[in-house]
């Protein structure tokens, strides 16, 4: 099984969510194309490949803020593998928190049917523990419950500026 589109439902649902942001002129956040070079076309046929690692998967701006986020989507009931951020998404996320964006990584777990926001700072040591040879590599949905902000929805699929009011303005819409 391929595992190359499996958060194409969730990025969707961002997707939509943003817009909504959008209409409503709350923020405006965007999806990242990520960069590939076409080598040749016949038809409907394209080949290419990644011209360079992408960033990460959204960015934007919200209440005058920079934001830069990282999506996932997981099957796992009990852990968000850190093998699913590439080192180049985490080194996006650690220079824009350093530069003073909003950065952080959403996951969905899909089995749980919930999303959690975790901003950089709360997966930096995390990250640092996995570079180590016996680190765990693995975040605990237990961690998850505890340093995380579950993401609700209603009048948005999926509300992360709620989250993100918390953490960073710290106020609730």
């Amino acid at each position: 099984m391929t595992h190359a589109n499996r958060g194409m439902g969730f990025e969707s649902i961002l997707d939509r969510t943003n817009e909504m942001y959008v209409r409503k002129g709350m923020a405006i956040i965007n999806k990242r194309p990520t960069p590939i070079k076409v080598i040749s076309k016949k038809g409907n046929r394209v080949s290419g490949f990644f011209e360079t690692p992408s960033t990460v998967d959204y960015d934007g701006v919200y209440r005058g803020r920079p934001v830069v986020f990282e999506a996932k989507s997981v099957q796992k009931l009990t852990r968000f593998d850190l093998k699913n951020l590439h080192d180049h998404q985490y080194e996006y996320l650690k220079k824009c928190h350093h530069a003073g964006a909003i950065s952080f990584l959403l996951i969905e777990f899909t089995s749980q049917r919930k999303t959690y926001l975790i901003p950089y700072m709360v997966l930096k040591p995390y990250w640092d523990e996995a570079q180590n040879i016996r680190g765990k590599k693995s975040v605990n949905i237990l961690d998850i419950d505890v340093y995380a902000y579950e993401v609700g929805s209603g009048a948005f699929p999926v509300h992360y500026l709620q989250a993100v009011d918390e953490v960073w303005f710290n106020e609730a819409i």
